[in-house]
């Protein structure tokens, strides 16, 4: 009895030892950051600043791989495909949550192919008009659109966008207005800039360097209360509509990724949180640091999943297209 006590202690102690060898033996080799987005995007962004931050940690390169197209997905798939090791990390956003519902043939699940990792930052969606739109405030939109002879547009470059417009349209009883779904944030912004479409609807971090420059009008934000960097911009929720409208960024692994390496990489993200450098690009571009632990990234897009897809159905029943995430 004793000697298999003893051999019992041993092998709690060898897994305890192995899994500790492993966390500290993570990476065993270059890292890679699969952004499924253009360069210079805020996703982009904050994937290079992740990689300097744990290249400088684990003495190990660790390079952004920008591998674009089909709206996010090819990238997603990409590292789907690969080995679950945790060498190849993906960085998605909430628009790809939804394709079970929105693109169901993708067969491309973020809750069932990944784990989540941790939920970076996120920041709200802007509606807002170009800078000689004589709108000045949101109700003012509103009652403009009411009067006008010609539809209002509302220009989405996501899924979420598009739900957002069309039940600020029912909600407002805008009986006319259309929504206009763009591929990408980038086509819908140039002609929210140059008055084509009556209301864009970018994400804060796109939005900001535009109404820095004075070329575009916030009128209204999705988060839950006003933010410090645009604190004359009121809620959706101030403006008598029950709804928030907000984007995240996260790290997802592939399902079935060792513990070890999974702990490794959320030992890096917490030590990034606390990088200057990373803070200071997000609070640049008016976001908010979360840095979620994986338990409570899951819990939340689980949640969010549950609460959007009944929209989905409702205001894109027979949506195909997918549409650029606002990045």
């Amino acid at each position: 009895m004793v000697r298999l006590r003893i051999r019992a202690v041993f092998a709690t102690l060898f897994f305890i030892l192995s899994c500790a060898c492993a966390r500290a033996d993570f990476p065993l080799g270059p890292v890679s950051i699969v952004v499924p987005y253009s360069a210079s995007g805020a996703t982009d962004v904050l994937a290079r600043n992740l990689a300097k931050v744990w290249s400088d940690l684990w003495k190990k390169p660790v390079v952004v791989v920008n591998r674009t197209g089909a709206d996010g997905m090819i990238g997603s798939q990409y590292v789907k495909g690969l080995p679950a090791d945790g060498h190849t990390i993906l960085m998605q956003v909430n628009q790809a949550l939804f394709w079970p519902v929105t693109i169901p043939s993708a067969d491309i699940d973020l809750l069932r192919d990944f784990y989540l990792v941790s939920k970076l930052q996120q920041n709200p969606m802007v509606f807002g008009v170009h800078i000689n739109a004589p709108d000045q405030t949101f109700s003012d939109f509103i009652e403009r659109c009411r009067q006008a002879q010609t539809p209002c547009s509302f220009g989405a470059a996501t899924r979420h966008g598009e739900i957002m417009a069309r039940q600020i349209i029912e909600k407002a009883q805008l009986l006319q207005a259309v929504v206009i779904p763009y591929k990408g944030t980038a086509p819908m912004m140039i002609d929210a800039l140059g008055g084509h479409v009556s209301m864009g609807m970018p994400s804060l971090s796109v939005a900001m360097p535009h109404i820095r420059s004075n070329t575009f009008r916030a009128l209204a934000i999705g988060a839950n209360e006003r933010l410090s960097t645009l604190a004359s911009v009121p809620t959706l929720l101030e403006q008598g509509l029950e709804m928030t409208a907000m984007t995240w960024y996260g790290l997802l692994v592939r399902a079935g990724t060792p513990k070890p390496a999974v702990e490794a990489i959320v030992q890096a993200i917490e030590v990034a949180s606390k990088d200057p450098q990373v803070l200071r690009t997000m609070h640049h571009e008016g976001a908010t640091p979360l840095f979620s632990s994986p338990s409570s990234f899951a819990r939340e897009a689980q949640e969010e999943f549950a609460l959007v897809t009944p929209l989905l159905k409702k205001y894109l029943l027979s949506a195909e297209q997918p549409a650029v995430p606002s990045k």
